[in-house]
């Protein structure tokens, strides 16, 4: 929704989600705009079918009021920080596009780097974090693979080493020949050319073999042989966690507005013990 200074992100909408209904219930004008994050497919429901379906189910018309209702409440109380974001700095840094954002609370981080040094232990030496990256309000997005739905990183690969698994972790395989071309389309920078030491066969010499250097891309696999990140598991101060992005801005959207309601309330009581 426009407001000085720039947008203001309302709300998100996933799958089986709907809008525009408050515009069809009320007065028929738009008061905000949505903006696609990723592929969408979408049902358009005219206004004369829109108002067929609601005059001929009562219940579906109580319950897109009672959704737009709280939608109305929710938008005006969208005044903390959270909400003090543009959308084009969301757009820009793709964090909606995240199956897994990888969220260090700065209030109880120490800087100690022990989820750095976790992650090198368990991959070889080689970190795959780097304890950087975007801040939004009192969090740190950590320059880590976030496993995008829409995984740019994975295009062209000419050995098919970068892929899915069943669950949607992308990981890569060790046959990675080191082209660097997943590194260079990863619009975030979360995978990295590494170079190993490797043993490979002399072929001056059939039978023995001699030291080399492969470099190999790397990115966060979620430890998923260990069963939980170690980045995760080895923060002493509870800072480091591996988060759906779309849960977790909508539980700190909605405990803005709780914090507000609050606000508003204990404001309200203590002009009433003025009088």
């Amino acid at each position: 929704q426009a407001y000085p200074g720039g947008d203001l992100v309302l709300g998100y909408i996933g799958r089986g989600g709907f809008f525009g209904e408050m515009s069809l219930l009320g007065e028929g004008i738009r008061t905000a705009s949505c903006i696609a994050m990723d592929h969408v497919e979408a049902v358009q429901i005219r206004i004369a079918e829109f108002q067929e379906m609601t005059k001929r189910f009562p219940e579906v018309d109580r319950l897109l009021r009672e959704a737009a209702r709280q939608r109305e409440e929710q938008n005006r109380g969208r005044v903390t920080t959270v909400q003090d974001i543009p959308v084009d700095s969301f757009l820009a840094q793709g964090l909606l596009e995240a199956q897994s954002l990888l969220i260090l609370d700065l209030e109880r981080c120490t800087r100690c780097d022990q989820c750095v040094r976790a992650c090198a232990d368990a991959h070889d030496g080689v970190s795959r974090l780097i304890r950087d990256g975007l801040r939004w309000d009192k969090y740190l997005v950590a320059t880590s693979c976030r496993h995008c739905k829409d995984p740019l990183c994975m295009v062209g690969c000419p050995v098919g080493s970068i892929r899915r698994r069943n669950s949607l972790e992308i990981i890569i395989e060790d046959w990675c020949i080191g082209c660097g071309l997943c590194a260079s389309n990863c619009p975030y920078g979360n995978i990295n050319m590494h170079p190993f030491d490797v043993q490979v066969e002399d072929l001056a010499n059939p039978g023995k073999k001699i030291a080399s250097v492969r470099t190999k891309a790397t990115a966060c696999n979620l430890c998923l042989d260990q069963g939980e990140p170690s980045c995760v598991y080895a923060c002493p101060h509870d800072a480091a966690h591996r988060v759906n992005p779309r849960e977790f801005f909508a539980e700190r959207v909605s405990a803005g507005d709780a914090l507000r309601v609050t606000q508003d309330q204990a404001q309200s009581n203590a002009g009433s013990r003025g009088r």
